[in-house]
């Protein structure tokens, strides 16, 4: 995958199921020169240890698409310490089993029907951590641009309909933050030297440009799936709760078009800002 070649309005969803698959096989190829790890031997405790040869624990395999599985990784000292270092408290191993029926559904139900989405999570996600949220009603996910493909998300008590459209969120949130994160690897949109930063309505705080750019890129990712769901789906309760996310997610964004002020922008990250607000602008448009 040669960096001249790459149009950052492949990005944008619908995009082609291929580019997925291409940015894999990037990641793979750096992961490989820089731990001796593939998909095949790959763990995040492994990764973080750099030891491809270490015992590494699972808790529930998911096959997916292409004949891959998507992996929950259980408990060990090394994810543990990572965790607390970035503010994360590690589900008990106990508490992660629960939530893999969750995990299963979410793919299996919410993202599996949406093809650029299922490939994504297919080819992109390959291990995932269960965390503890500050309470039942409050979702928490987290990835590391450091750590090319896992994925770290809560998951409710409660095993309804609501918590796996949740849980699907979050694994789609974390997902895309990987795929922004590859491509930038291979076509830079942001000059991460800059210091010009804006309040971030996700994060609630002062951000950078690179963050707020993540921000908006992945709620424009679900935001595209929270549509598809509120247009083609049997089930009322679904609908309902995508056209929730759907106002919530286009407030937020209405809160960060000063991002297009950011002098930090390369210009091929000018053009893909100009595109993404465009193809929100849009998706609003249809949706009003």
């Amino acid at each position: 995958m040669q960096t001249a070649n790459l149009d950052p309005a492949s990005l944008l969803p619908p995009f082609e199921t291929s580019l997925s698959a291409a940015l894999r096989v990037s990641g793979e190829c750096a992961l490989l020169r820089t731990h001796a790890l593939t998909r095949e031997n790959y763990s995040t405790q492994r990764f973080l240890s750099d030891s491809p040869d270490s015992n590494t624990p699972m808790s529930k395999t998911i096959p997916v698409a292409g004949g891959n599985v998507f992996i929950c990784e259980a408990r060990s000292a090394e994810l543990v310490r990572y965790s607390s270092t970035n503010g994360l408290i590690l589900a008990s191993n106990g508490d992660a089993d629960r939530a893999t029926g969750l995990i299963e559904a979410a793919l299996l139900t919410v993202v599996q029907p949406y093809p650029p989405l299922w490939a994504a999570v297919s080819e992109l996600a390959w291990r995932c951590h269960i965390v503890v949220a500050p309470d039942d009603d409050y979702d928490v996910s987290f990835s590391d641009p450091a750590i090319p493909f896992s994925v770290f998300v809560s998951a409710p008590a409660r095993n309804d309909r609501s918590s796996i459209l949740r849980v699907a969120e979050s694994l789609l949130h974390e997902t895309m933050h990987l795929q922004l994160t590859l491509f930038e690897s291979l076509c830079p949109l942001v000059d991460t030297a800059s210091t010009w930063s804006q309040y971030s309505p996700w994060k609630r705080k002062e951000r950078p440009t690179q963050g707020i750019l993540h921000g908006l890129y992945v709620f424009c990712a679900l935001r595209w799936m929270w549509q598809q769901i509120s247009q083609t789906s049997p089930s009322r309760a679904d609908r309902d709760f995508a056209l929730r996310r759907i106002s919530e997610i286009d407030e937020e964004v209405s809160a960060v078009r000063t991002l297009e002020k950011s002098p930090a922008f390369t210009e091929e990250g000018k053009r893909f800002l100009r595109q993404l607000f465009l193809s929100l602008e849009h998706a609003c448009n249809v949706t009003g």
